[in-house]
């Protein structure tokens, strides 16, 4: 009998070890929060238990994430914690425990009981290479028995085997989080550098790696060639500390970060760097530094505080080292701009808003757009949008850019209503931006919302379509009094138009399926080339831009087949139809598009499916915007830095080569005065004094070169034409 009892008992080990295996190979999710509702209601299984709750360890802090079984809804994190006694028990263990007689161990479970029947009970932690990630608790089997052994054992033996899985997920999650702050940084200096003086962008962008990097306050300082900081610009910092900042900067920071020449931290609880009065009233706790460095050259300093004892991790190093290299370029590209004359207009300025609002579908989407754009471009400090509501007669609060939660949520409640609020009237009576720049004093705010706001200055736009006044938008500087550009006001009015525009838009396309021939006007007055084709490839719509653009019209192309796809771009249709039918967006994809008369044209194209009344896909809608003008500046700009370098290069060339050839012909044309002319010797010095003379001409040359020219070699290779070059020069 006792043989017979351990065979069954090996049978329901081994059963139990074969669930076990099927468990942990299904776990094969990208997240957490797919992943663990799987191990909570496969272990359920495993061990026949009643509830399974699954954590993990965030911090300091026991995260619940999944449970699963009878008592699920009734555990919560409450009762589930880093600080209740059986967390604490495995954290400080680090191993399972096993409690059959919950009465003998009141004290273990104490916090758990509460609100939780519990006969028998299973705790076992999940190691990773760090310590403890987290744990599993099982509660109660199902048919009333106790817990065994053999319970623990299967958790344990899952504990090991599914922990490193559990990590790689987090590791996963945290790199793609990474990837995507990367990402949203790298857009905001892109749609940033390009439609700032050098001011204007440093500022914006110090704001935003403040918001990014969630600290309390950051500067940005450019160098000299000698060290001295030449230019400074800061965000949340108080003004009385600014000046004795720099200068500790300067003698200290900046110069721990030019020392180690990489970045420099600092932290109040070991060696505090910053002595001054000043600056110890402002309660720094943590700095980070990080140079900006271009082609190994140092031309500023990011820096960064924290108020609160924060301990900058690698990651958060890293990622300011990568954000200071992106503004670096930044820098530099903005400095090349304005070498080259090139800055950018309002108009063009708009045009970049108009394709990011153009994009949104819906009002809350736009309105947030617009919230978090405008910032950038007015360098403001934050900016409210408000509709007008034709139930209430009065402009309701929509979307925002504050951040401070007690600011939202009074904001959320404003109504400002005609007859009542003179800001109101005034937005009917003018239809055109009001501009307040001392709004305390004004008169045209009420006291209560300067103060809730700290509003020192205000622009207000309109949003006005056809002669109607659909919302507005402030533009409001919190921090000093600020007086506004003729191009900010410019800037704010043309996108309140766009603004209007995109809401009329917005209108009519909720009201599409009504009218037909509303969405064929829409179409056609658009400005990019617009064209749909059915699945057979046949052009079913075809607007006057793409007319324009392409240069066929529309009795030429309409139900026939026509291809304006280059050659060596025909994969493209069916690989953006395929993955347009999976759900996927095709949008700002740079191609070449084919003329009538047979000339490439450079386009961004965004591909989406046309749609029946039942929802099946019946053809394809390409929006085409002609790219031609943005590509040839480009080609221009790397054409230009091409022709600096090898004039940079010709000039220490000269240089170099300079120095030994001037010892050389003196060399010569001393041993000629003692050799006697008839000697050969004296020939041959002579020879190598001549051509000597020749190569220093030819060095002379090279050093005036300042243009860049070509001249025909052998075939149809060119050589750098050192003479014609030269004399370009001289003239």
């Amino acid at each position: 009998m006792k043989n017979k009892h351990t065979i069954e008992q090996c049978k329901r080990y081994a059963s139990g070890l074969h669930r076990l295996q099927k468990l942990c190979t299904s776990i094969n999710k990208e997240n957490l929060k797919d992943a663990l509702p799987m191990i909570t209601k496969g272990i359920a299984r495993l061990i026949n238990a009643e509830t399974v709750a699954a954590c993990i360890i965030e911090g300091d802090k026991l995260e619940l994430l999944s449970t699963y079984g009878k008592q699920a809804k009734a555990i919560s994190i409450q009762n589930i914690n880093i600080k209740n006694s059986a967390c604490s028990w495995i954290l400080k263990n680090k191993k399972p425990i096993l409690i059959d007689n919950p009465l003998r161990n009141k004290r273990i479970l104490k916090g758990i009981t509460d609100n939780i029947r519990t006969d028998s009970f299973i705790g076992v932690p999940l190691f990773s290479e760090n310590g403890v990630l987290g744990v599993i608790f099982a509660f109660n089997k199902k048919n009333r028995d106790l817990f065994t052994k053999q319970d623990v054992d299967f958790l344990n033996i899952f504990s090991t085997v599914v922990s490193p899985l559990i990590e790689n997920i987090r590791l996963n999650e945290r790199k793609n989080q990474i990837q995507k702050e990367l990402s949203a940084l790298q857009s905001i200096i892109d749609t940033s550098f390009t439609n700032k003086d050098i001011e204007t962008l440093l500022y914006s962008l110090t704001q935003k790696v403040v918001k990014a990097m969630a600290v309390d306050s950051g500067e940005i300082y450019l160098l000299g060639d000698d060290g001295s900081i030449t230019f400074r610009t800061s965000y949340n910092m108080p003004e009385e500390v600014l000046e004795q900042y720099e200068e500790r900067m300067q003698k200290e920071i900046i110069k721990e970060v030019l020392k180690r020449d990489g970045p420099f931290i600092s932290y109040a609880k070991d060696k505090p760097i910053l002595t001054s009065e000043h600056i110890r009233s402002y309660h720094v706790m943590s700095i980070l530094a990080v140079p900006l460095r271009v082609k190994k050259k140092v031309m500023g300093v990011l820096h960064i505080d924290s108020l609160s004892l924060h301990t900058f991790s690698p990651y958060e190093i890293n990622l300011l080292e990568i954000l200071a290299e992106r503004i670096a370029l930044a820098i530099e590209n903005v400095q090349l701009f304005a070498a080259l004359n090139e800055e950018v207009d309002v108009s063009a300025t708009l045009l970049q808003t108009a394709e990011l609002i153009s994009n949104h579908t819906s009002v809350n989407q736009l309105l947030k757009r617009i919230g978090g754009i405008m910032p950038w471009l007015i360098n403001c400090d934050f900016c409210c949008t408000h509709l007008w509501s034709e139930r209430d007669c009065a402009f309701i609060s929509a979307e925002t850019s504050l951040t401070d939660d007690s600011l939202i949520a009074y904001f959320k409640r404003l109504i400002i209503k005609p007859d009542i609020d003179i800001i109101a009237d005034k937005i009917f009576d003018t239809r055109g931006s009001i501009i307040i720049e001392d709004a305390p004093d004004s008169g045209f705010l009420p006291k209560e919302f300067t103060d809730t706001f700290n509003i020192k200055s205000l622009l207000i736009a309109p949003f006005v379509s056809k002669g109607s006044v659909m919302g507005f938008m402030n533009i409001a500087f919190a921090q000093a009094a600020h007086t506004f550009t003729t191009k900010e006001t410019a800037i704010s009015k043309g996108i309140a138009n766009q603004v209007a525009v995109a809401l009329e838009n917005i209108k009519l396309n909720e009201e599409i399926k009504e009218s037909e021939e509303r969405y064929r006007t829409l179409v056609e007055s658009a400005t990019d080339a617009i064209t749909c084709i059915d699945l057979d490839e046949v052009v079913i719509s075809w607007n006057s831009a793409a007319e324009k653009m392409y240069g066929y019209s529309k009795e030429e192309v309409m139900n026939k087949k026509i291809s304006i796809i280059p050659e060596d771009k025909g994969a493209e249709l069916p690989m953006f139809f395929e993955s347009v039918i999976k759900g996927n967006t095709i949008s700002n994809f740079e191609t070449k598009r084919k003329h009538k008369d047979g000339r490439l044209i450079d386009v961004s194209l965004t591909i989406s499916p046309v749609k029946d009344e039942a929802g099946e896909i019946i053809g394809f809608s390409g929006i085409s915007r002609d790219i031609t003008e943005k590509k040839q500046l480009e080609e221009k700009r790397v054409q230009l830095e091409k022709e600096s370098a090898v004039i940079e290069l010709a000039g220490a060339a000269a240089h170099e080569i300079n120095q030994p050839l001037t010892s050389i012909i003196a060399r010569a044309d001393l041993l000629m005065m003692n050799i006697e002319k008839d000697d050969p010797v004296y020939r041959a010095v002579k020879v190598m004094f001549d051509d000597a003379k020749r190569i220093a001409l030819l060095v002379r040359q090279i050093g005036k070169i300042t243009k860049y020219k070509t001249k025909s070699y052998i075939g149809k290779d060119k050589i750098i034409d050192i003479e014609g070059a030269a004399q370009d020069d001289s003239k």
